[in-house]
């Protein structure tokens, strides 16, 4: 990763959300925001990555940040969590990994393709878990004030 200072970082994964939120058709009022949750995301791990120097707890933790916000947003903007979560999380995808993966594949380099392919799985598998926890988490809280509003 290269050192430039956080807001650098914020300001082109921002950037880079907005792109791939304009390339998914998400609505033009939600573009900022897409923004907004991607930088802070990317943010989030790059902070993390150089504390910490774990690839997957960071992307859990930036995967949980995104999915927060976004469910937030989703809340205030009216629209569904999955407009601000898909954008928001493809500054997190890691697609060298996946890139290198098959370069050793192709170059017969077997035991760097299975360490780096591992890698990414868990780097995807961490992401996908701190989605999947905090939309769980919403949900269980929604049908649990809808069970006791029916009371």
């Amino acid at each position: 990763m290269t050192d430039m200072p956080l807001y650098l970082h914020f300001i082109y994964s921002f950037f880079a959300t907005v792109g791939f939120a304009i390339f998914l058709n998400a609505p033009k009022s939600t573009l900022i925001s897409s923004g907004f949750v991607g930088g802070l995301g990317w943010s989030v791990f790059y902070y993390l990555v150089k504390l910490s120097g774990n690839d997957i707890l960071a992307n859990f933790i930036a995967a949980l940040v995104v999915s927060y916000f976004s469910e937030i947003l989703a809340r205030k903007l009216r629209q569904p969590a999955i407009i601000f979560v898909i954008p928001g999380i493809i500054p997190l995808v890691p697609g060298l990994g996946m890139y290198n993966t098959m370069l050793y594949l192709v170059q017969h380099d077997y035991n760097n393709a299975i360490a780096k392919g591992a890698d990414v799985l868990f780097v995807g598998g961490a992401i996908s878990l701190g989605i999947l926890v905090v939309t769980s988490l919403v949900k269980t809280l929604h049908m649990l004030s809808i069970k006791k509003a029916a009371k």
